[in-house]
């Protein structure tokens, strides 16, 4: 039963000694693992005066034994997906450690991993530079949620940003390696891009949203339900519930009175052509 679920029971137990019985997930009980953690007397049985009862640990030196041999130390360090596919078989279970490649676009020098690049003729010449990035130094730079917004961004974004698009989902982890004068984000006018937004603001105070002045043309035009296929309603994190910034306010209840929100690929509708 090599899974998170049991990954987790083992290293609660052992970090904390005693498990109540209740709070075990059935399927870990159930499992011929348990069994031999109760067979080897790793762990034993202790029932309360009051009722219940927990399961307590026995042989905490052996236990560590069996956890290393059922889930490699190379493995339990390891948050890539390689690592999760050793220790859980499954490339999406447990912390997955970012790996900060970043797509880039422009048309300046800039400084990457301390090294000069010539970004303007890699945009030229490619489309786009790609880099696993451990710093990043320039003047302005505006972040863009969607890959095909960011192979056409400079179309409605003053071309003297730098424009990148995260592999994996913006974190924190990108961000902090990342060095600017000034910061714009240019996100999907909906929750999750508000999310971004104040996350960025939390690493960049002065950062900006990106709203085009037809802004409200363009939502009465082209908006669609901010429901998913399911039928869910993507609902705001308590962040941007509870956020007072303008912008946020502004499109937060946008979204609200309408239940429909703009996508930013709407920005590029008359240039589909090109």
């Amino acid at each position: 039963m090599q899974n998170k679920t049991f990954y987790n029971f083992i290293l609660k137990l052992l970090e904390e000694g005693k498990i109540n019985s209740s709070s075990i997930s059935a399927s870990v009980k159930k499992s011929g693992d348990f069994k031999t953690l109760l067979n080897g007397n790793f762990i034993s049985y202790s029932q309360a005066v009051t009722g219940g009862g927990s399961y307590i640990l026995n042989d905490k030196e052996n236990l560590q034994l069996f956890f290393k041999s059922k889930f490699p130390k190379e493995l339990q360090d390891s948050y890539s997906a390689v690592g999760n596919i050793g220790t859980y078989r499954n490339t999406k279970t447990g912390k997955r450690k970012s790996q900060n490649v970043i797509l880039i676009r422009g048309f300046k020098n800039i400084k990457i991993n301390s090294e000069i690049v010539d970004l303007e003729k890699s945009t030229n010449l490619f489309g786009t530079f790609c880099a696993q990035v451990n710093n990043l130094e320039t003047d302005k730079i505006c972040i863009v949620e969607n890959l095909d917004s960011f192979l056409l961004c400079e179309k409605v974004i003053d071309n003297n940003f730098v424009f990148i698009h995260t592999y994996g989902g913006l974190g924190k982890s990108v961000l902090n390696k990342l060095k600017a004068k000034e910061v714009l984000i240019f996100p999907d006018y909906d929750y999750k891009g508000l999310q971004n937004y104040l996350m960025v603001k939390k690493v960049f105070p002065n950062a900006e949203i990106f709203i085009p002045s037809n802004y409200e043309i363009l939502f009465n035009t082209f908006s669609r339900t901010i429901k998913t296929k399911q039928g869910r309603e993507q609902n705001p994190s308590k962040e941007v519930k509870e956020s007072t910034d303008e912008n946020v306010v502004k499109i937060r209840t946008d979204i609200y009175k309408s239940k429909r929100f703009l996508e930013q690929q709407a920005l590029f509708v008359k240039y589909k052509d090109d």
